[in-house]
Protein backbone atom coordinates (compact mmCIF):
# COMPACT_ATOMS: atom_id res chain seq x y z
CA UNK A 1 0.00 0.00 0.00
CA UNK A 2 1.51 3.34 -1.08
CA UNK A 3 -0.50 5.79 1.04
CA UNK A 4 0.94 6.60 4.47
CA UNK A 5 -0.42 4.68 7.36
CA UNK A 6 0.08 4.30 11.11
CA UNK A 7 0.60 0.80 12.52
CA UNK A 8 -0.40 0.37 16.18
CA UNK A 9 0.78 -2.75 18.02
CA UNK A 10 -0.90 -3.74 21.31
CA UNK A 11 0.86 -6.32 23.49
CA UNK A 12 -1.42 -8.27 25.76
CA UNK A 13 0.56 -9.90 28.55
CA UNK A 14 -0.67 -12.54 30.97
CA UNK A 15 -0.63 -16.12 31.99
CA UNK A 16 -3.19 -18.49 33.31
CA UNK A 17 -2.95 -19.17 37.05
CA UNK A 18 -2.75 -22.90 37.79
CA UNK A 19 -2.43 -24.59 41.14
CA UNK A 20 -2.34 -21.16 42.86
CA UNK A 21 0.86 -20.30 41.00
CA UNK A 22 1.34 -16.61 40.24
CA UNK A 23 1.02 -15.62 36.57
CA UNK A 24 4.19 -15.41 34.59
CA UNK A 25 5.15 -11.90 33.62
CA UNK A 26 5.88 -11.23 29.94
CA UNK A 27 7.89 -8.13 29.08
CA UNK A 28 7.12 -6.36 25.75
CA UNK A 29 9.94 -6.73 23.29
CA UNK A 30 10.62 -3.80 20.98
CA UNK A 31 10.67 -4.72 17.30
CA UNK A 32 13.94 -3.93 15.57
CA UNK A 33 13.85 -0.61 13.79
CA UNK A 34 13.53 -0.85 10.04
CA UNK A 35 16.61 0.40 8.23
CA UNK A 36 16.38 3.92 6.86
CA UNK A 37 16.46 3.38 3.10
CA UNK A 38 17.39 6.55 1.23
CA UNK A 39 17.63 7.35 -2.46
CA UNK A 40 20.19 10.11 -2.87
CA UNK A 41 22.24 11.54 -5.66
CA UNK A 42 23.04 14.56 -7.78
CA UNK A 43 21.36 16.27 -10.71
CA UNK A 44 23.51 18.02 -13.35
CA UNK A 45 22.77 19.72 -16.65
CA UNK A 46 23.38 17.49 -19.64
CA UNK A 47 25.01 20.23 -21.74
CA UNK A 48 27.41 21.71 -19.18
CA UNK A 49 27.70 19.13 -16.39
CA UNK A 50 27.06 21.94 -13.88
CA UNK A 51 24.85 21.31 -10.80
CA UNK A 52 21.13 21.64 -11.47
CA UNK A 53 19.87 23.42 -8.37
CA UNK A 54 16.19 24.04 -7.61
CA UNK A 55 15.05 20.87 -9.36
CA UNK A 56 12.13 18.89 -8.01
CA UNK A 57 13.09 15.21 -7.71
CA UNK A 58 10.31 12.64 -7.19
CA UNK A 59 10.08 8.88 -6.73
CA UNK A 60 7.22 7.30 -8.67
CA UNK A 61 6.47 3.69 -7.78
CA UNK A 62 6.34 1.55 -10.93
CA UNK A 63 3.14 -0.11 -9.77
CA UNK A 64 1.46 3.32 -9.49
CA UNK A 65 1.90 3.79 -13.24
CA UNK A 66 -0.44 0.86 -13.77
CA UNK A 67 -2.80 1.42 -10.86
CA UNK A 68 -2.80 5.02 -9.68
CA UNK A 69 -5.15 5.73 -6.80
CA UNK A 70 -6.28 8.80 -4.80
CA UNK A 71 -3.95 9.71 -1.95
CA UNK A 72 -0.85 8.36 -3.68
CA UNK A 73 2.21 9.48 -1.75
CA UNK A 74 5.13 10.67 -3.87
CA UNK A 75 8.46 11.29 -2.06
CA UNK A 76 9.73 14.69 -3.20
CA UNK A 77 12.84 16.80 -2.64
CA UNK A 78 14.38 19.98 -4.10
CA UNK A 79 18.04 19.92 -5.12
CA UNK A 80 20.43 22.26 -3.30
CA UNK A 81 23.01 24.56 -4.89
CA UNK A 82 25.24 21.53 -5.53
CA UNK A 83 22.41 19.68 -7.30
CA UNK A 84 22.17 17.15 -4.45
CA UNK A 85 18.98 15.52 -3.19
CA UNK A 86 17.95 12.87 -0.67
CA UNK A 87 14.66 10.97 -0.57
CA UNK A 88 13.34 8.47 1.96
CA UNK A 89 11.58 5.61 0.16
CA UNK A 90 8.27 4.03 1.04
CA UNK A 91 9.56 0.48 0.91
CA UNK A 92 11.05 -2.15 -1.37
CA UNK A 93 10.05 -2.01 -5.01
CA UNK A 94 10.71 -0.55 -8.42
CA UNK A 95 10.75 3.24 -8.76
CA UNK A 96 11.25 5.88 -11.45
CA UNK A 97 13.30 8.93 -10.49
CA UNK A 98 11.87 12.08 -12.09
CA UNK A 99 13.62 15.47 -12.04
CA UNK A 100 12.09 18.71 -13.34
CA UNK A 101 12.97 22.35 -12.80
CA UNK A 102 10.90 23.70 -9.92
CA UNK A 103 10.88 27.09 -11.66
CA UNK A 104 9.60 25.84 -15.01
CA UNK A 105 6.01 26.95 -15.72
CA UNK A 106 3.86 23.82 -15.56
CA UNK A 107 6.46 21.96 -13.52
CA UNK A 108 5.12 18.59 -12.39
CA UNK A 109 2.95 18.19 -15.47
CA UNK A 110 4.92 15.12 -16.60
CA UNK A 111 4.03 13.18 -13.44
CA UNK A 112 0.40 14.29 -13.44
CA UNK A 113 0.06 13.38 -17.11
CA UNK A 114 1.38 9.83 -16.75
CA UNK A 115 -0.63 9.08 -13.59
CA UNK A 116 -3.92 10.31 -15.07
CA UNK A 117 -5.48 8.02 -17.65
CA UNK A 118 -7.11 9.65 -20.66
CA UNK A 119 -9.34 6.70 -21.52
CA UNK A 120 -7.54 6.26 -24.86
CA UNK A 121 -5.60 3.04 -24.28
CA UNK A 122 -3.27 3.56 -27.25
CA UNK A 123 -2.43 7.13 -26.27
CA UNK A 124 -1.95 6.13 -22.63
CA UNK A 125 0.37 3.28 -23.61
CA UNK A 126 2.47 5.59 -25.80
CA UNK A 127 2.66 8.18 -23.03
CA UNK A 128 3.73 5.52 -20.52
CA UNK A 129 6.47 4.19 -22.79
CA UNK A 130 7.81 7.70 -23.36
CA UNK A 131 7.86 8.27 -19.58
CA UNK A 132 9.79 5.02 -19.00
CA UNK A 133 12.38 5.86 -21.65
CA UNK A 134 12.89 9.38 -20.34
CA UNK A 135 13.32 8.61 -16.63
CA UNK A 136 15.73 6.46 -14.62
CA UNK A 137 14.36 3.24 -13.13
CA UNK A 138 15.85 1.93 -9.88
CA UNK A 139 15.31 -1.10 -7.64
CA UNK A 140 15.02 -0.65 -3.87
CA UNK A 141 15.44 -3.83 -1.79
CA UNK A 142 14.25 -2.27 1.45
CA UNK A 143 17.62 -2.84 3.16
CA UNK A 144 20.20 -0.77 1.32
CA UNK A 145 20.26 2.86 0.23
CA UNK A 146 20.52 3.64 -3.48
CA UNK A 147 22.49 6.30 -5.34
CA UNK A 148 20.88 7.82 -8.43
CA UNK A 149 22.60 10.49 -10.52
CA UNK A 150 20.64 12.30 -13.20
CA UNK A 151 21.35 14.48 -16.23
CA UNK A 152 18.61 16.91 -17.22
CA UNK A 153 18.00 19.47 -19.99
CA UNK A 154 19.22 22.96 -19.18
CA UNK A 155 16.41 25.56 -19.39
CA UNK A 156 19.03 28.34 -19.29
CA UNK A 157 17.01 30.51 -16.93
CA UNK A 158 18.35 33.76 -15.54
CA UNK A 159 17.85 35.39 -12.16
CA UNK A 160 17.27 38.89 -10.80
CA UNK A 161 18.56 39.95 -7.39
CA UNK A 162 18.96 43.07 -5.33
CA UNK A 163 18.04 44.87 -2.11
CA UNK A 164 14.93 46.82 -1.15
CA UNK A 165 15.20 49.92 1.04
CA UNK A 166 12.49 51.91 2.74
CA UNK A 167 12.08 55.68 2.38
CA UNK A 168 14.77 56.25 5.04
CA UNK A 169 17.14 53.96 3.10
CA UNK A 170 16.97 51.20 5.70
CA UNK A 171 16.61 47.57 4.50
CA UNK A 172 12.93 46.70 4.03
CA UNK A 173 12.32 43.20 5.39
CA UNK A 174 9.36 41.17 4.07
CA UNK A 175 8.59 43.53 1.20
CA UNK A 176 7.03 41.85 -1.83
CA UNK A 177 9.08 42.03 -5.03
CA UNK A 178 7.23 41.52 -8.33
CA UNK A 179 8.77 40.87 -11.75
CA UNK A 180 6.57 40.86 -14.84
CA UNK A 181 7.72 40.20 -18.37
CA UNK A 182 7.13 42.82 -21.04
CA UNK A 183 5.32 41.94 -24.24
CA UNK A 184 2.35 39.78 -25.10
CA UNK A 185 3.23 36.70 -23.02
CA UNK A 186 2.69 37.80 -19.45
CA UNK A 187 4.99 35.91 -17.10
CA UNK A 188 5.69 36.94 -13.55
CA UNK A 189 6.93 35.94 -10.14
CA UNK A 190 6.80 37.42 -6.64
CA UNK A 191 9.07 36.86 -3.62
CA UNK A 192 9.50 38.32 -0.13
CA UNK A 193 12.71 40.05 0.89
CA UNK A 194 14.70 38.57 3.79
CA UNK A 195 15.49 40.31 7.08
CA UNK A 196 18.23 42.33 5.35
CA UNK A 197 15.93 43.45 2.53
CA UNK A 198 17.61 41.15 -0.01
CA UNK A 199 15.84 39.09 -2.64
CA UNK A 200 16.59 36.79 -5.54
CA UNK A 201 14.09 35.62 -8.14
CA UNK A 202 14.86 32.39 -9.97
CA UNK A 203 13.55 30.73 -13.12
CA UNK A 204 13.22 33.73 -15.43
CA UNK A 205 13.30 33.12 -19.19
CA UNK A 206 15.42 35.47 -21.27
CA UNK A 207 13.76 38.83 -21.85
CA UNK A 208 12.85 42.23 -20.44
CA UNK A 209 11.05 42.59 -17.11
CA UNK A 210 9.35 45.29 -15.07
CA UNK A 211 10.41 45.15 -11.41
CA UNK A 212 8.25 46.66 -8.69
CA UNK A 213 8.05 46.35 -4.90
CA UNK A 214 5.07 46.49 -2.53
CA UNK A 215 5.88 47.73 0.98
CA UNK A 216 5.96 45.27 3.88
CA UNK A 217 2.56 44.40 5.28
CA UNK A 218 1.47 46.46 8.26
CA UNK A 219 0.24 43.25 9.86
CA UNK A 220 2.59 40.72 11.43
CA UNK A 221 2.89 37.44 9.61
CA UNK A 222 0.14 35.21 11.04
CA UNK A 223 0.52 31.41 10.67
CA UNK A 224 -3.24 31.20 11.18
CA UNK A 225 -3.70 32.89 7.80
CA UNK A 226 -2.16 30.57 5.24
CA UNK A 227 -2.86 32.96 2.35
CA UNK A 228 -1.38 36.46 2.39
CA UNK A 229 -0.25 38.22 -0.80
CA UNK A 230 0.48 41.89 -1.36
CA UNK A 231 -0.78 43.01 -4.77
CA UNK A 232 1.14 45.45 -6.94
CA UNK A 233 -1.18 48.53 -6.95
CA UNK A 234 0.72 50.08 -4.02
CA UNK A 235 4.14 49.28 -5.45
CA UNK A 236 7.18 51.41 -6.23
CA UNK A 237 8.87 50.70 -9.58
CA UNK A 238 12.61 50.15 -10.03
CA UNK A 239 14.72 52.06 -9.15
CA UNK A 240 12.48 54.45 -7.18
CA UNK A 241 9.49 55.85 -9.05
CA UNK A 242 5.71 55.68 -9.01
CA UNK A 243 5.59 56.09 -12.77
CA UNK A 244 5.88 52.97 -14.88
CA UNK A 245 7.08 55.00 -17.86
CA UNK A 246 10.13 56.09 -15.82
CA UNK A 247 11.10 52.54 -14.86
CA UNK A 248 13.74 51.02 -17.16
CA UNK A 249 13.21 47.35 -18.05
CA UNK A 250 15.52 44.85 -16.41
CA UNK A 251 17.17 42.59 -19.00
CA UNK A 252 17.52 38.91 -18.07
CA UNK A 253 20.18 36.86 -19.83
CA UNK A 254 20.41 33.03 -19.86
CA UNK A 255 22.46 31.51 -17.01
CA UNK A 256 23.26 34.99 -15.62
CA UNK A 257 22.27 36.72 -12.40
CA UNK A 258 21.19 40.29 -13.13
CA UNK A 259 22.24 41.78 -9.80
CA UNK A 260 22.04 45.10 -8.01
CA UNK A 261 18.44 45.66 -9.05
CA UNK A 262 17.87 47.73 -5.93
CA UNK A 263 14.61 49.53 -5.19
CA UNK A 264 14.00 52.36 -2.74
CA UNK A 265 10.36 52.60 -1.69
CA UNK A 266 8.71 55.97 -2.14
CA UNK A 267 6.38 57.47 0.41
CA UNK A 268 2.77 57.41 -0.76
CA UNK A 269 -0.71 57.32 0.76
CA UNK A 270 -1.60 53.66 1.26
CA UNK A 271 -4.34 52.24 3.44
CA UNK A 272 -5.39 49.09 5.27
CA UNK A 273 -8.60 47.11 5.03
CA UNK A 274 -9.72 44.76 7.79
CA UNK A 275 -12.85 43.06 8.96
CA UNK A 276 -14.65 39.88 9.92
CA UNK A 277 -16.49 37.20 7.99
CA UNK A 278 -19.47 35.77 9.87
CA UNK A 279 -22.23 33.29 9.14
CA UNK A 280 -25.73 34.66 8.70
CA UNK A 281 -28.12 33.61 11.42
CA UNK A 282 -25.93 32.48 14.32
CA UNK A 283 -23.20 35.11 13.66
CA UNK A 284 -20.39 32.59 14.18
CA UNK A 285 -16.96 33.45 12.69
CA UNK A 286 -16.05 31.85 9.38
CA UNK A 287 -12.52 30.46 9.66
CA UNK A 288 -12.11 28.95 6.19
CA UNK A 289 -12.66 31.96 3.93
CA UNK A 290 -10.26 33.26 1.29
CA UNK A 291 -10.56 36.87 0.16
CA UNK A 292 -9.36 38.44 -3.08
CA UNK A 293 -9.34 42.20 -3.57
CA UNK A 294 -9.46 43.09 -7.27
CA UNK A 295 -8.86 46.52 -8.79
CA UNK A 296 -11.71 48.33 -10.53
CA UNK A 297 -10.11 51.78 -10.72
CA UNK A 298 -7.19 53.38 -8.85
CA UNK A 299 -7.36 57.08 -8.06
CA UNK A 300 -3.80 58.12 -7.23
CA UNK A 301 -2.56 61.25 -9.03
CA UNK A 302 1.04 60.52 -8.00
CA UNK A 303 1.10 57.23 -9.89
CA UNK A 304 0.26 56.08 -13.41
CA UNK A 305 -0.95 52.72 -12.11
CA UNK A 306 -4.50 54.05 -12.49
CA UNK A 307 -4.22 53.36 -16.22
CA UNK A 308 -2.21 50.14 -16.26
CA UNK A 309 -2.75 48.17 -13.07
CA UNK A 310 -6.41 47.14 -13.35
CA UNK A 311 -5.61 44.28 -15.73
CA UNK A 312 -2.17 43.55 -14.31
CA UNK A 313 -1.90 39.84 -13.43
CA UNK A 314 -0.33 40.70 -10.08
CA UNK A 315 -2.77 43.43 -9.11
CA UNK A 316 -4.85 41.21 -6.80
CA UNK A 317 -4.44 41.18 -3.03
CA UNK A 318 -5.05 37.83 -1.33
CA UNK A 319 -5.69 36.92 2.30
CA UNK A 320 -7.67 34.51 4.46
CA UNK A 321 -9.54 34.53 7.73
CA UNK A 322 -7.93 33.46 11.00
CA UNK A 323 -9.54 31.34 13.72
CA UNK A 324 -11.69 34.30 14.82
CA UNK A 325 -12.92 35.11 11.32
CA UNK A 326 -10.69 38.19 11.08
CA UNK A 327 -8.82 39.24 7.93
CA UNK A 328 -6.71 42.20 6.82
CA UNK A 329 -5.10 43.65 3.68
CA UNK A 330 -2.37 46.32 3.64
CA UNK A 331 -0.94 48.90 1.24
CA UNK A 332 -4.05 49.70 -0.79
CA UNK A 333 -4.10 53.04 -2.67
CA UNK A 334 -7.24 55.15 -3.05
CA UNK A 335 -9.66 53.71 -5.56
CA UNK A 336 -12.55 51.35 -6.26
CA UNK A 337 -12.22 47.62 -5.67
CA UNK A 338 -14.22 44.42 -5.68
CA UNK A 339 -13.84 41.96 -2.80
CA UNK A 340 -14.49 38.28 -3.52
CA UNK A 341 -15.11 35.95 -0.55
CA UNK A 342 -15.24 32.19 -1.00
CA UNK A 343 -14.53 28.96 0.91
CA UNK A 344 -10.89 27.87 1.08
CA UNK A 345 -10.41 25.00 -1.40
CA UNK A 346 -7.69 23.53 0.81
CA UNK A 347 -10.15 22.92 3.64
CA UNK A 348 -12.96 20.80 2.13
CA UNK A 349 -13.76 19.22 5.50
CA UNK A 350 -15.00 22.55 6.92
CA UNK A 351 -18.59 23.67 6.21
CA UNK A 352 -18.92 25.53 2.92
CA UNK A 353 -20.75 28.79 2.44
CA UNK A 354 -22.08 30.66 -0.57
CA UNK A 355 -19.54 32.90 -2.31
CA UNK A 356 -20.21 36.62 -2.03
CA UNK A 357 -18.91 39.75 -3.78
CA UNK A 358 -18.75 43.19 -2.20
CA UNK A 359 -17.75 46.53 -3.73
CA UNK A 360 -15.27 48.55 -1.67
CA UNK A 361 -14.17 52.17 -2.08
CA UNK A 362 -11.02 53.51 -0.41
CA UNK A 363 -10.93 57.30 -0.02
CA UNK A 364 -8.13 58.68 2.13
CA UNK A 365 -8.68 56.48 5.19
CA UNK A 366 -8.24 52.94 6.47
CA UNK A 367 -11.32 50.70 6.55
CA UNK A 368 -10.96 48.81 9.82
CA UNK A 369 -14.27 47.07 10.45
CA UNK A 370 -15.72 45.69 7.24
CA UNK A 371 -18.40 43.19 8.19
CA UNK A 372 -19.06 40.47 5.61
CA UNK A 373 -22.01 38.13 6.07
CA UNK A 374 -22.22 34.81 4.26
CA UNK A 375 -24.88 32.10 4.25
CA UNK A 376 -24.72 28.34 4.42
CA UNK A 377 -26.89 28.18 1.32
CA UNK A 378 -28.59 24.92 0.44
CA UNK A 379 -27.66 21.23 0.16
CA UNK A 380 -27.92 19.08 -2.93
CA UNK A 381 -27.18 15.35 -3.02
CA UNK A 382 -27.64 12.44 -5.36
CA UNK A 383 -25.95 9.75 -7.41
CA UNK A 384 -24.10 9.46 -10.72
CA UNK A 385 -24.78 6.38 -12.87
CA UNK A 386 -22.42 5.25 -15.64
CA UNK A 387 -24.07 3.82 -18.75
CA UNK A 388 -22.28 1.82 -21.46
CA UNK A 389 -19.05 -0.17 -21.56
CA UNK A 390 -15.40 0.78 -21.68
CA UNK A 391 -13.03 2.22 -19.12
CA UNK A 392 -14.61 4.25 -16.31
CA UNK A 393 -13.80 7.97 -16.05
CA UNK A 394 -10.91 9.13 -13.90
CA UNK A 395 -13.17 11.44 -11.93
CA UNK A 396 -16.50 13.24 -12.08
CA UNK A 397 -17.20 16.66 -10.57
CA UNK A 398 -20.72 17.93 -9.91
CA UNK A 399 -21.31 21.69 -9.84
CA UNK A 400 -24.24 23.89 -8.85
CA UNK A 401 -23.88 27.46 -10.18
CA UNK A 402 -25.81 30.72 -10.00
CA UNK A 403 -24.97 33.67 -12.23
CA UNK A 404 -26.80 36.68 -10.75
CA UNK A 405 -24.74 37.13 -8.63
CA UNK A 406 -22.13 34.56 -9.59
CA UNK A 407 -21.54 31.75 -7.08
CA UNK A 408 -21.00 28.02 -7.29
CA UNK A 409 -20.42 24.88 -5.27
CA UNK A 410 -18.40 21.96 -6.60
CA UNK A 411 -17.65 18.47 -5.31
CA UNK A 412 -16.11 15.25 -6.64
CA UNK A 413 -18.23 12.12 -6.45
CA UNK A 414 -17.11 9.35 -4.10
CA UNK A 415 -16.28 5.74 -4.99
CA UNK A 416 -19.94 4.76 -4.71
CA UNK A 417 -20.91 7.42 -7.26
CA UNK A 418 -22.64 9.59 -4.67
CA UNK A 419 -22.20 13.32 -4.08
CA UNK A 420 -23.25 15.87 -1.48
CA UNK A 421 -22.96 19.56 -2.36
CA UNK A 422 -23.04 22.12 0.46
CA UNK A 423 -22.94 25.89 0.19
CA UNK A 424 -25.22 25.73 -2.87
CA UNK A 425 -26.30 29.23 -3.98
CA UNK A 426 -29.97 30.16 -3.95
CA UNK A 427 -32.19 31.24 -6.81
CA UNK A 428 -32.06 29.78 -10.32
CA UNK A 429 -29.22 27.24 -10.20
CA UNK A 430 -27.56 25.37 -13.08
CA UNK A 431 -26.55 21.82 -12.17
CA UNK A 432 -23.70 20.37 -14.24
CA UNK A 433 -21.36 17.39 -14.28
CA UNK A 434 -17.81 17.40 -15.62
CA UNK A 435 -16.31 14.06 -16.60
CA UNK A 436 -12.60 13.45 -17.20
CA UNK A 437 -11.49 12.66 -19.84
CA UNK A 438 -14.22 14.84 -21.26
CA UNK A 439 -13.99 13.67 -24.87
CA UNK A 440 -14.81 10.05 -23.93
CA UNK A 441 -18.11 10.70 -22.15
CA UNK A 442 -21.21 12.84 -22.26
CA UNK A 443 -23.89 13.70 -19.73
CA UNK A 444 -27.05 11.93 -20.91
CA UNK A 445 -29.43 13.27 -18.28
CA UNK A 446 -29.68 15.19 -15.00
CA UNK A 447 -32.98 14.98 -13.14
CA UNK A 448 -34.34 16.11 -9.78
CA UNK A 449 -37.94 15.55 -8.67
CA UNK A 450 -39.00 14.95 -12.27
CA UNK A 451 -37.36 18.15 -13.56
CA UNK A 452 -35.02 17.86 -16.56
CA UNK A 453 -31.96 19.83 -15.46
CA UNK A 454 -30.26 19.69 -18.84
CA UNK A 455 -33.05 21.93 -20.15
CA UNK A 456 -34.13 23.77 -17.01
CA UNK A 457 -32.61 25.54 -14.06
CA UNK A 458 -33.24 24.27 -10.55
CA UNK A 459 -35.06 26.68 -8.18
CA UNK A 460 -33.22 26.61 -4.85
CA UNK A 461 -34.38 28.27 -1.63
CA UNK A 462 -32.19 29.25 1.32
CA UNK A 463 -31.45 26.27 3.61
CA UNK A 464 -33.24 23.88 1.25
CA UNK A 465 -32.14 20.25 1.10
CA UNK A 466 -32.62 18.68 -2.32
CA UNK A 467 -32.05 14.93 -2.46
CA UNK A 468 -32.08 12.16 -5.06
CA UNK A 469 -30.59 14.11 -7.95
CA UNK A 470 -29.78 11.52 -10.61
CA UNK A 471 -27.07 12.05 -13.22
CA UNK A 472 -26.51 9.58 -16.06
CA UNK A 473 -23.10 9.57 -17.79
CA UNK A 474 -22.78 7.68 -21.07
CA UNK A 475 -19.71 6.30 -22.81
CA UNK A 476 -21.57 6.17 -26.15
CA UNK A 477 -20.16 9.40 -27.52
CA UNK A 478 -20.27 9.82 -31.26
CA UNK A 479 -16.99 10.67 -33.00
CA UNK A 480 -16.51 12.87 -36.07
CA UNK A 481 -13.11 12.92 -37.79
CA UNK A 482 -11.95 14.45 -41.03
CA UNK A 483 -9.82 17.08 -42.70
CA UNK A 484 -10.11 20.77 -43.45
CA UNK A 485 -9.05 21.43 -47.05
CA UNK A 486 -8.70 24.43 -49.31
CA UNK A 487 -11.58 25.12 -51.71
CA UNK A 488 -9.35 24.34 -54.68
CA UNK A 489 -6.44 21.96 -54.82
CA UNK A 490 -7.44 19.96 -51.72
CA UNK A 491 -4.56 21.39 -49.72
CA UNK A 492 -4.69 20.62 -45.96
CA UNK A 493 -5.39 23.68 -43.82
CA UNK A 494 -3.39 23.50 -40.60
CA UNK A 495 -4.44 25.50 -37.54
CA UNK A 496 -8.08 25.81 -38.64
CA UNK A 497 -10.83 25.84 -35.99
CA UNK A 498 -13.60 23.26 -36.24
CA UNK A 499 -16.69 23.24 -34.03
CA UNK A 500 -19.97 21.37 -33.62
CA UNK A 501 -23.13 23.40 -32.96
CA UNK A 502 -26.42 21.71 -32.12
CA UNK A 503 -29.17 22.20 -34.74
CA UNK A 504 -32.78 23.04 -34.00
CA UNK A 505 -34.49 24.75 -31.09
CA UNK A 506 -33.61 22.14 -28.46
CA UNK A 507 -32.24 24.07 -25.48
CA UNK A 508 -30.45 21.06 -24.01
CA UNK A 509 -27.06 21.88 -22.51
CA UNK A 510 -24.24 19.83 -24.00
CA UNK A 511 -21.94 18.49 -21.30
CA UNK A 512 -19.03 16.30 -22.27
CA UNK A 513 -17.50 15.39 -25.56
CA UNK A 514 -15.00 17.46 -27.50
CA UNK A 515 -17.06 20.03 -29.38
CA UNK A 516 -14.19 22.04 -30.83
CA UNK A 517 -10.69 21.35 -32.11
CA UNK A 518 -7.82 22.84 -34.11
CA UNK A 519 -6.49 20.95 -37.11
CA UNK A 520 -2.97 19.51 -37.04
CA UNK A 521 -0.31 20.00 -39.71
CA UNK A 522 -2.20 17.58 -41.98
CA UNK A 523 -5.49 19.44 -41.60
CA UNK A 524 -6.91 16.57 -39.50
CA UNK A 525 -9.41 17.07 -36.67
CA UNK A 526 -11.30 14.82 -34.23
CA UNK A 527 -14.49 15.82 -32.44
CA UNK A 528 -16.87 13.94 -30.16
CA UNK A 529 -20.34 14.74 -28.89
CA UNK A 530 -23.64 13.45 -27.58
CA UNK A 531 -25.86 11.90 -30.27
CA UNK A 532 -27.84 14.44 -32.29
CA UNK A 533 -27.94 16.72 -35.32
CA UNK A 534 -25.13 19.26 -35.65
CA UNK A 535 -23.79 22.02 -37.84
CA UNK A 536 -20.08 21.72 -38.55
CA UNK A 537 -18.42 25.14 -38.52
CA UNK A 538 -14.82 25.67 -39.66
CA UNK A 539 -12.78 28.84 -39.95
CA UNK A 540 -9.22 30.12 -40.04
CA UNK A 541 -7.85 31.87 -36.96
CA UNK A 542 -7.51 35.09 -38.93
CA UNK A 543 -11.26 35.08 -39.61
CA UNK A 544 -12.00 35.85 -35.95
CA UNK A 545 -14.99 34.98 -33.76
CA UNK A 546 -17.44 36.82 -36.00
CA UNK A 547 -17.64 33.59 -38.03
CA UNK A 548 -19.68 32.05 -35.21
CA UNK A 549 -22.15 34.93 -35.27
CA UNK A 550 -22.61 34.56 -39.01
CA UNK A 551 -23.07 30.80 -38.73
CA UNK A 552 -26.55 31.12 -37.26
CA UNK A 553 -27.71 33.23 -40.22
CA UNK A 554 -26.04 30.95 -42.80
CA UNK A 555 -27.04 27.58 -41.33
CA UNK A 556 -28.19 26.26 -44.69
CA UNK A 557 -24.71 26.87 -46.13
CA UNK A 558 -22.92 24.96 -43.37
CA UNK A 559 -22.31 21.21 -43.58
CA UNK A 560 -24.55 19.22 -41.22
CA UNK A 561 -24.14 15.78 -39.71
CA UNK A 562 -26.29 13.37 -37.73
CA UNK A 563 -24.31 11.59 -35.02
CA UNK A 564 -25.60 8.30 -33.63
CA UNK A 565 -24.72 6.75 -30.24
CA UNK A 566 -21.25 5.23 -30.34
CA UNK A 567 -20.94 5.80 -34.11
CA UNK A 568 -17.88 7.14 -35.91
CA UNK A 569 -18.15 9.32 -39.01
CA UNK A 570 -15.69 10.98 -41.35
CA UNK A 571 -16.10 14.29 -43.15
CA UNK A 572 -13.88 16.58 -45.18
CA UNK A 573 -14.60 20.31 -44.98
CA UNK A 574 -13.58 22.84 -47.60
CA UNK A 575 -13.07 26.46 -46.71
CA UNK A 576 -14.64 28.73 -49.37
CA UNK A 577 -11.80 31.29 -49.39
Amino acid sequence: MLSPFLLCLTLVCGALAQDNQPPKRTEPVAAPAAPAVVVSGRVVYEDTGQPASRHRVQLIAAEALLNSRPGLRIPTAITNERGEFSLRTLGAGEYYVVAESADQPGSGRQVVSVLNRSGDSAADAAKLEQFKKKNLRITVDGQHSVEANLRVPNPHFGTVSGTVFDATHQPAARATVHVMSKGGDSFGRSVLTDDDGRYKIFGLPTGEYIVSVSPPSKEKRDPGRPIQFQGSPGATYFPSTLLLRDSPPVVVQPDVDTGNVDVTLMSRALHSLAGTVRMRGDNRPVTNATLRLSVVQINDPASDTSTVVAEHPMSNYMTSTDNTGRWSISNVPDGSYRLYVQPAPSEPAKPRFVQVTQDVRVEGNDLEDLSIEVSEGARLSGIVVLEGGGAPPQFINVTASAYQPHANSIVRINEAGKFNLTGVPTGEVVVSAMVFPQEKFYVKSIEANGLDLLRNNLPVAESAEIKDVRIVISTNVAVLTGRVLSWTGDKPVAGAHVMLRRKGDDKVRLLGGKLSAITDEHGVFTLSAAPGDYLVIAWRSADGPQVLDAAGNLAEQRPAVTLLPGARKEMDIRLPW
